[in-house]
């Protein structure tokens, strides 16, 4: 999910991941979400009563390591009611944190039921890196565990130095939504429940079901053989020094050194379209230019325009970059998906079930993850065990999974297809995309109804 840090002002919902950093629908998330930043927020500002920075451990569970880092976070009080008002803990993800903006359902929300808005920056973002330097060795800390732990070490610091006694309510988008279910996964104890919206939670390398969704929206949209048909022009241009040149110029992507890294950025702008819902754009100047790639160029730009992105902010070259700044994210979302989450966007291969080139496989990953830290993947769903089966252990419960049918990443979220879990409430929004129940002004019919039930339930919990 690789997103640009930016001011709530300039930011989406507050998220967005960018792309969806992130693993790589990550990366669109926050870009997306910081176009509508005219409707991040119910009064249009970004109102923050108090900022800083908390003294977060650098090592959770490691009593001998005493080495701490400042984390950035925000309180915005304006709604609270009462000594026990309730206290929504808006978790961020791969990006720079904008504030307790980021998702306006959850304020719209905590005007209704008088609640704190409190938001966390994610260690290793934004603001909030220990180091200035990402190499493999400074970004070994960036771990699920201790972003999971540092959430509740900066609530229970909350709880004591603030008086936020009410009940916690976990609210997070994308892989921030897996943090969100996590977090209640692991601190019932803490936080009283969790909307994760869009999130995935099933640990895998091979993630081809990503490509599959993407194709299957294409084929309805009618331009899924005009971009196959594309793929494999632009594979051709591939094959000499002056055919590589010239399709790299058409798509404005002539500083992308690799080959597989320029069909992997080609390959995102179709996703970003999908997963945002700009397919309409993407497959409209696709069908109406008689040059293909010159179409497949043109809609893929105007998507990533309307995102504030370019094709080699997508391609994995940005992550090769060791210096930390507030902006950065590609090199950290790359090392958490080397090293533990995978969600590698690889093709599906069938004939019709595929977006991207063949050369966008596993084993071109495992290189990046080489070139990028020294060190092949992970294996397979290595750490399920710790985080995905719990949640449908019987005794996990008060977590909303919510999903919009057109959102690729639902394959690795929960859904009425996974495992039974009747602690669990799950949504699947007919025509939504990624993370759109986030939105307070959204007017698609299924996203609105999910938002009233939803709501609902989180209010029952506060009583």
């Amino acid at each position: 999910m690789h997103f640009k840090a930016l001011t709530l002002g300039a930011l989406f919902l507050g998220l967005a991941s960018q792309a969806l950093a992130l693993v790589e629908g990550q990366r669109f998330h926050q870009s997306s979400l910081i176009n509508k930043a005219g409707e991040a927020r119910a009064d249009g500002s970004l109102r923050v009563a108090r900022t800083g920075t908390f003294k977060q451990k650098l090592h959770h569970g490691n009593a001998s390591n005493s080495q701490t880092f400042q984390q950035r976070y925000f309180i915005d009080s304006v709604y609270a009611r009462g000594e026990q008002a309730p206290v929504f803990y808006i978790i961020c993800g791969e990006w720079r944190c904008a504030g307790t903006g980021s998702y306006s359902m959850a304020e719209k929300l905590a005007k209704e039921v008088g609640a704190h808005l409190v938001a966390l920056e994610h260690r290793f973002y934004g603001d909030s890196s220990p180091f200035d330097q990402l190499s493999t060795t400074n970004l070994e800390t960036l771990t699920l565990h201790s972003a999971v732990e540092d959430l509740a070490s900066f609530q229970r610091h909350a709880m004591a130095q603030w008086n936020m006694n009410g009940k916690w309510i976990a609210f997070g988008g994308s892989y921030a939504g897996s943090l969100a279910a996590f977090y209640r996964l692991k601190h019932p104890e803490l936080v009283t429940g969790a909307l994760a919206s869009s999130a995935p939670v099933l640990l895998k390398n091979e993630f081809n079901e990503y490509d599959a969704h993407i194709a299957s929206v294409i084929n309805r949209s009618t331009c899924g053989d005009k971009i196959r048909e594309a793929v494999h022009l632009i594979e051709a241009k591939l094959a000499t020094p002056e055919g590589t040149a010239e399709v790299k110029q058409i798509f404005q992507a002539s500083d992308i050194r690799l080959e597989e890294d320029f069909l992997y950025a080609a390959a995102d702008m179709v996703a970003a379209a999908v997963q945002y819902g700009k397919d309409d754009v993407l497959c409209g100047m696709i069908r109406s230019n008689p040059d293909l790639i010159a179409g497949y160029a043109q809609g893929g730009l105007a998507v990533l325009n309307s995102m504030g992105m370019t094709p080699l902010s997508l391609s994995f070259q940005s992550a090769e970059d060791t210096t930390m700044t507030p902006d950065s994210y590609m090199r950290q979302w790359m090392w958490q998906s080397c090293q533990e989450f995978g969600w590698f966007q690889v093709s599906n291969t069938t004939s019709e079930g595929t977006s991207r080139s063949s050369r966008i496989d596993l084993d071109y990953h495992d290189r990046v993850c080489q070139r990028l830290f020294g060190k092949n993947m992970s294996p397979d769903g290595a750490l399920n065990p710790v985080w995905y089966a719990p949640l449908f252990d019987q005794t996990t419960n008060r977590i909303i999974f919510t999903n919009g049918n057109n959102d690729p990443w639902l394959r690795l979220s929960v859904t009425n297809d996974s495992p039974a879990n009747p602690g669990f409430d799950i949504f699947m929004m007919d025509g939504a995309a990624h993370c759109h129940d986030l939105r307070a002004t959204i007017n698609i019919p299924a996203v609105l109804a999910a938002q009233v039930r939803f709501s609902a339930i989180i209010k029952g919990w506060l009583n």
